[in-house]
């Protein structure tokens, strides 16, 4: 059954990128981010995140986020439920930058088999928009995320490779109530020190059941930290 999971998930990951439309618009991006997690007792967790991004071949800043969260583990591990908190400045399609806040829960669960660790996550995100730079047809926006992911490493090894799929729905939109995007990602996280790691992230943005779909393939790499 893990390996049946295992090959479900790489075609959830890669099917959307071969099936892409012909008219979609393409375009390549970069990000640079840093994670710091500390664990507390009694199950909680606490983490912090900056990210930048780029966009249009890696040439226009396209977002800045700063993200908190707080997160509690039960069930041996097995299962974790989060609160996340972020503050985005992010580059409009009208030419001009807008902030937007986000506050989203989430439910995760995880199994190991062997060398692999396979997690389903459950998200449910509200981003608030900002109507002074505009009107928009639903604020906040509601989006409910699916995410499947298989972790592998060897024992002793620095190296983790990870491999995810992540299903966008949006849901108070009452003329758009469609999956419109599937996010895949491919982490390759490689550990400094006992605290410390790198990621290389391979990420993929394909829109799906929109008036004018894009697919945006970002290069990233991120900075961990765990305390």
């Amino acid at each position: 059954m893990k390996r049946l999971a295992l090959i479900a998930l790489c075609l959830v990951c890669f099917v959307p990128i071969v099936s892409a439309q012909s008219e979609r618009d393409f375009d390549f991006g970069t990000m640079l981010s840093a994670k710091f997690s500390a664990n507390l007792k009694k199950n909680f967790s606490i983490g912090a995140e900056e990210e930048i991004r780029f966009s249009r071949n890696s040439t226009q800043f396209n977002r800045w986020l700063n993200g908190v969260n707080v997160s509690y583990s039960f069930l041996h591990d097995r299962m974790e439920v989060g609160l996340n908190l972020e503050y985005i400045r992010r580059y409009n399609n009208d030419d001009y930058y807008e902030n937007r806040g986000r506050i989203g829960i989430d439910l995760s669960y995880s199994e190991t088999f062997r060398r692999f660790k396979f997690t389903y996550r459950s998200r449910f995100n509200s981003t608030f928009l900002d109507e002074t730079t505009g009107e928009h047809r639903v604020n906040p926006k509601v989006y409910w995320r699916n995410k499947f992911q298989a972790s592998y490493q060897r024992p002793n090894s620095r190296f983790k490779y990870t491999l995810s799929a992540e299903l966008f729905w949006l849901l108070n939109d009452p003329k758009h109530c469609v999956i419109d995007n599937i996010r895949t990602t491919l982490i390759i996280d490689y550990r400094i020190a006992r605290r410390h790691s790198i990621a290389l992230m391979l990420r993929n943005n394909n829109d799906i059941q929109v008036k004018d779909p894009v697919s945006i393939l970002y290069v990233g790499l991120q900075y961990r930290m765990k305390m």
